[in-house]
């Protein structure tokens, strides 16, 4: 009897011994990753002056959630998503899609490093101090994207692919110059160009919770809200590679105030205009008004124009930001460009005479389409 009991009490504790080594797969078969990949569109942005490619080094930083229920779970919280080769986007720690959510939400800034604090919740960001240094790349943040489950006919795996649009929150400035018709035989140089007394620092936030559908930004187009604090570091721009002496070209249409040419969104520079400064991506700003030399923006232009015994005069002139006309001021109400605001493409466009200089600009909205980028969720 004690044989059996001793025997009987072996089998249970084998039993016991199986039963807690034993481990079970809650999800065996995870099932889709969430993953990275690029828009078929051509990949571009604005990036040093006068250079429109797609970088290999590009990223950015992704938050976002799932809903289970009513509860919000983080999935992304800054990760860096980055390629080496445009086409394929990586990130270290892969995320599956939930059976059990409801909905994804995500956001994103590009480049990746550029937030102080950030909530992946509500997408409410706040930047570091950024330093405008006149080489800088363009700076994305994405529309809010929000993923139902019954957008895959109730399952995330069968939606394929999502994309999110990024949307352009810094300003874009070029400056083109040309000749006045008085001097279509004379020789005209441009020696010296300079935007001076520019704000180059400051932070940028994004509003929480905003909704494309619902939610104008301040370029105009639905998207994240987006203000810029300046700082009170200011600096100088000029062309890229600087200006010895550049001739302007004979031609070209007439820069008038009932004109509202370039037709194109793509062709910003009138013929027989030439370009100094090209794709310069700057901090929005407001442009001050007190005509201050230390103080107020202002754009400064030296010119040599050739006479007749094979000399040449020189001029100087400068004009302030703040003076600059909208060149489709159709109704003369003298209406002033003012600031450079996020999202938009300033053109700035001067025409050379020998006792003045007219100036005038065009703004336009800094196509995401065309210069943005899209990333595909999948």
């Amino acid at each position: 009897m004690r044989m059996k009991k001793v025997l009987i009490l072996a089998a249970v504790a084998a039993i016991a011994a199986t039963a807690c080594n034993k481990t079970y797969e809650v999800n065996p078969t995870p099932g889709v990753p969430i993953g990275f990949g690029s828009w078929t569109e051509h990949l571009t942005k604005a990036r040093v002056q006068g250079s429109n490619t797609f970088a290999a080094d590009d990223n950015f930083n992704v938050y976002g959630y799932k809903l289970v229920g009513e509860n919000k779970t983080t999935v992304f919280n800054g990760d860096v998503v980055s390629t080496t080769d445009g086409t394929n986007w990586t990130y270290t720690t892969p995320r599956y899609w939930d059976p059990n959510a409801t909905s994804y939400t995500f956001f994103a800034v590009s480049p990746a490093g550029l937030l102080n604090s950030a909530d992946a919740k509500t997408g409410a960001f706040t930047s570091n101090d950024i330093t405008f240094a006149g080489d800088n790349n363009d700076i994305l943040v994405a529309d809010k994207t929000t993923v139902n489950k019954t957008d895959g006919s109730g399952n995330f795996n069968n939606f394929g692919t999502v994309h999110m649009v990024f949307n352009h929150v810094a300003s874009l400035v070029d400056i083109n110059v040309k000749k006045a018709p008085a001097l279509h035989n004379a020789t005209v140089k441009v020696t010296a160009l300079a935007l001076e007394n520019v704000v180059t620092k400051g932070t940028m936030a994004v509003s929480a919770d905003y909704n494309r559908a619902t939610t104008a930004s301040p370029a105009g187009t639905n998207g994240p809200v987006v203000s810029w604090t300046p700082g009170t570091t200011k600096g100088t721009y000029g062309p890229t590679n600087g200006v010895s002496s550049v001739t302007i070209p004979d031609g070209g249409q007439e820069i008038t105030e009932d004109n509202t040419f370039p037709g194109s969104a793509e062709d910003y520079s009138p013929a027989g205009s030439t370009i100094l400064i090209n794709h310069l991506v700057v901090m929005p700003q407001t442009f001050d008004t007190g005509k201050n030399e230390t103080a107020s923006q202002k754009l400064t232009i030296t010119y040599k124009i050739s006479v007749e015994n094979g000399g040449e005069n020189t001029y100087t002139g400068s004009v302030w930001l703040a003076d600059f006309d909208k060149i489709d001021d159709t109704d003369q109400a003298d209406t002033k460009v003012a600031s450079w605001e996020p999202g938009k493409h300033y053109v700035l466009y001067l025409t050379l005479n020998a006792n003045a200089i007219t100036f005038d600009a065009s703004i336009n909205d800094w196509a995401t389409t065309t210069n943005g980028y899209h990333y595909l969720i999948q």
